[in-house]
Parts: structure tokens; C-alpha cells; sequence
């Protein structure tokens, strides 16, 4: 039996991922980026999770790599350099949040990174600390940073490596939620279920995609324009008259479109 460097569970609606190797502070390895990616991939396909939640076994979130293990792993080439980007966590349609339960460094702060939302437990040692061990931030970092924070302060997170903790983290904007380490699985799952309960499935799903669509672009005219296409489509859907319905009558809305509704290309 291939050993797990990652388990999953489901409560309710939710999709639960721990990076599972709590004996070594849960740091990464090449088994854990494929079995990371292959959890991920299947809650997606999956129609009865509507969110899902990574987080760290025990204390850590994950101190970063393994330096022991084999990073010439030929299993893991094809996710370490998205050679199916369509499996890269901001393009499934299942929003995915980042339960930072604990110290996040390196490589493992770079893949919470990659989660569309972000709870961080407020005494959590987080550092981009690729320099100080002589190589350079991965996954993206350079190109999601400045977008996140701006340029200066991507500049000296990314460059310095220092190590800050989950109060400065949230203060920065790289976390919506800061709490005691002991709530953050809680108020991430909380949050989950919450939006796997009120929210639409096929307006989540567009909002995630026009969302990273959006990074790339500077014409706020055309996205502006899509935009309305994209809100107008999903009126047609009948889904915000469902909504509107379970909000006059004070109860849970009952959604009729999935998270793997397709928005229809001429939408563009």
C-alpha cells in the first residue's frame, strides 16, 4: 500500500484535506504535492462537496520541504511544473480554503497560497524563506504576490525571507481570518459549510473564474462587460429567484445549478 503523506475526509458539504505527516511537522515531499493534487482533483469531480478545506495534522500547516526526501521524483514532475494546469487548485471550480492551523514555511506557505481564502492562527510562524536557503520562491509566488499585497511589500517578503506571524499575515491582506490556532479549522469549516449552504453553485463557480481571469487582464472595460454577460447568463439559470425566494421566506435557499456548470464560451 502506497504510504499517505495526505487523508481526506468529508463533513457534510465539505471536503476536508489534512497534509498528514504530523511526526514530521507535516513537511513536504513529492508524494505529498501528488497525493495533494490527486485529493483536490477527485473533491472537485465530486458533486456533493461544494467546498473544501486544507489543512495541517496536528500543530504545523507544514514547515516547508523535507530536505531529506528525493525531490527527482519523476511522479511529481508533471505537478510541480503544471503540466496540466487544469488541475491547478485556482482552476477547479470548488473553492478551496487554506486552514493555516499552525507554522507555514517555504513551500507550504506557497502552496496555502493557491487557496482562494485564507484562515491563519494568529501565533503561526509564516516566512517565504526560499533565499536564506539558497534557492527562490516557487509556485507562482513571484507572479501572486505583488497582486496580493503590491509590489514593495511582495518585494520584502519574497527577497528577505524573514518570518512574520498570523496577526501580521492577516494584517498584510494575505488572510481574511485571523484566530487562536485552536479555532481555525473550525471557523475554516464554519465558513465552508456556511457558503456551501447560502451560496449558488453555478454564481460561486463564476465568480472564482472571472476572479483569476481578472488578474491577467487591464482592460476593465471588456471585464466589465463580461461581467454583465456572465451575471445576466446566470439570471437565465433561474437562480436568483430561488435565491430571492428563500430570503423573503426566511429560509435556506434551494439551488439548481452544480459547480460544473460550464459557462458558455460566447460569454467571453
Amino acid at each position: 500500500m502506497t504510504e499517505r503523506h495526505v487523508t481526506a475526509e468529508k463533513q457534510g458539504r465539505v471536503g476536508l484535506v489534512f497534509l498528514d505527516r504530523p511526526d514530521r511537522r507535516n513537511s513536504y515531499t513529492p508524494l505529498m504535492a501528488l497525493q495533494l493534487q490527486e485529493e483536490l482533483v477527485a473533491f472537485d469531480a465530486d458533486e456533493s462537496v461544494a467546498v473544501i478545506v486544507v489543512t495541517g495534522r496536528g500543530k504545523h500547516f507544514g514547515v516547508g520541504a523535507d530536505l531529506d526526501m528525493n525531490w527527482r521524483d519523476e511522479r511529481t514532475h508533471g505537478v510541480e511544473t503544471l503540466s496540466e494546469p487544469e488541475k491547478a487548485p485556482w482552476n477547479l471550480n470548488t473553492p478551496i480554503v487554506a486552514a493555516i492551523n499552525g507554522d507555514a514555511i517555504g513551500v507550504s506557505l506557497t502552496w496555502a497560497m493557491q487557496a482562494d481564502i485564507r484562515v491563519v492562527a494568529d501565533s503561526a510562524r509564516l516566512a517565504f524563506s526560499f533565499n536564506r536557503v539558497g534557492i527562490m520562491p516557487d509556485r507562482g509566488s513571484t507572479w501572486l504576490l505583488p497582486r496580493l499585497v503590491g509590489f514593495g511589500v511582495a518585494m520584502d517578503l519574497l527577497l528577505t525571507g524573514r518570518t512574520i506571524d498570523g496577526t501580521e499575515f492577516e494584517r498584510l491582506g494575505l488572510a481574511t481570518h485571523v484566530v487562536a490556532p485552536e479555532e481555525v479549522l473550525k471557523v475554516a469549516v464554519d465558513l465552508a459549510a456556511d457558503m456551501a449552504e447560502k451560496c449558488a453553485p453555478a454564481s460561486m463557480v463564476a465568480t472564482k473564474r472571472l476572479m483569476y481571469e481578472f488578474l491577467e487582464t487591464h482592460d476593465r472595460v471588456a471585464a466589465y462587460n463580461r461581467e454583465r454577460r456572465t451575471l445576466t447568463w446566470i439570471r437565465t439559470l433561474g437562480e436568483t429567484l430561488r435565491g430571492i425566494a428563500a430570503f423573503k421566506e426566511k429560509r435556506p435557499p434551494e439551488w439548481a445549478t452544480t459547480k460544473h456548470q460550464q459557462l458558455p464560451a460566447e460569454l467571453r
